[in-house]
């Protein structure tokens, strides 16, 4: 069994090696564009609010898509984060 289990580890090196490049790129990418994606997000909401007070409803309607899409990604970027570390470590567990 110990000897199964080594095995499973050596053919599964790759994998992690791939899991851990994907966490580490998304970390990156976040971590750098983290500054950009708050300031597009401050011009989001003086939109949102602009079009609030003229009354401007299909602006409005493309300012919270937008920002919807913004908070998606960020989200899917952080589901994707930490499948990819559960996964490292139930290998590592092997």
């Amino acid at each position: 069994m110990f000897i199964l289990r080594k095995l499973l580890k050596i053919i599964l090196l790759p994998v992690s090696l791939l899991l851990f490049l994907i966490k580490w790129t998304i970390e990156l990418t976040v971590r750098i564009t983290s500054a950009p994606v708050g300031l597009l997000l401050i011009f989001v909401v003086a939109g949102m609010f602009y079009c609030l007070i003229t009354g401007r409803w299909k602006e409005l309607l493309i300012f919270i898509l937008i920002g919807i899409l913004i908070f998606a990604v960020l989200f899917f970027s952080a589901v994707v984060e930490l499948i990819a570390d559960d996964v490292r470590a139930k290998i590592r567990d092997l």
